[in-house]
């Protein structure tokens, strides 16, 4: 299976023409999907989602796509507790918050993490909902046991070294326990603005932990912009970031970095 990786576009920030090469990029690698791990949009207006709608629209390939924690009202309070994810909705046109793509020999499975608020200061964090992850499990349940399992969501779940940033969602751990006795074996993310790709061992199993830079926004958090390619076959998971090139002649095209390879099994 092969998978294209991007999050926190973050419309509304973009430098002219970053978008189509953005797509470029990604869709010469041949992705079965194209996951957009959340941050459509920097402000959740019209006008940004009207943008992140055309650029999905213009793909070549199937996306798979999560709301991030930037896609809720921002400004209408209303909306942001009566309907927090309709302009989501419509940009996307998928009528859920658990997408799935099968296909390439495995499946991805998004796990939204958004929420409108928290009992906590630090809402915009993200959690698992209990009913989310219930129904996270019986989705995988109906799978083959020899896919290749992951699982998207905008918000890290597990803690990185040196990223302050990854902060496990709320009940992360009840999460974690969930997908790993479902077969999973990568969980990606977003909202960091930084990436990594590290392999953790704990009680709950093994999981590569993948996070995506923001791949179009100018709000930059000490590394260009970016996406993922990852490539997972009977032997391991081949993990690629492409960056984009600094010069001023190549500012809007992308190069891949040296690959991590984390043996399956």
């Amino acid at each position: 299976m092969k998978i294209a990786l991007c999050a926190d576009l973050h419309f509304g920030s973009v430098p002219v023409g970053l978008e189509e090469a953005l797509r470029d990029a990604m869709q010469a690698e041949g992705p079965d999907v194209i996951v957009v791990a959340g941050d459509l949009t920097l402000r959740a207006r019209r006008r940004e989602f009207e943008a992140a709608k055309t650029w999905l629209g213009a793909l070549g390939t199937p996306a798979l796509v999560l709301p991030g924690n930037h896609d809720l009202p921002y400004f209408n309070l209303f909306q942001r507790f009566a309907d927090p994810f309709h302009r989501f909705h419509q940009a996307t046109g998928t009528p859920h918050l658990m997408p799935v793509f099968e296909g390439g020999g495995g499946a991805v499975l998004g796990f939204n993490t958004a929420r409108s608020w928290q009992p906590h200061l630090r809402w915009q964090e993200g959690a698992a909902r209990r009913r989310d992850i219930d129904a996270a499990e019986a989705e995988f349940a109906r799978m083959s046991p020899d896919m290749f399992k992951a699982v998207a969501a905008h918000h890290p779940m597990m803690r990185v070294p040196g990223e302050p940033r990854a902060r496990p969602v709320r009940r992360a751990d009840e999460a974690l326990r969930a997908i790993a006795r479902s077969g999973v074996e990568l969980v990606m993310s977003g909202h960091t603005h930084r990436s990594f790709a590290i392999e953790v061992q704990s009680a709950w199993g093994k999981l590569v932990a993948l996070g995506a830079p923001t791949a179009l926004s100018a709000r930059w958090r000490g590394e260009a912009n970016g996406f993922w390619i990852v490539e997972a076959d009977a032997a391991a998971i081949v993990c690629t970031l492409w960056l984009r090139e600094g010069t001023a002649a190549r500012a809007d095209r992308f190069s891949p970095s040296a690959a991590k390879s984390f043996a399956r099994g």
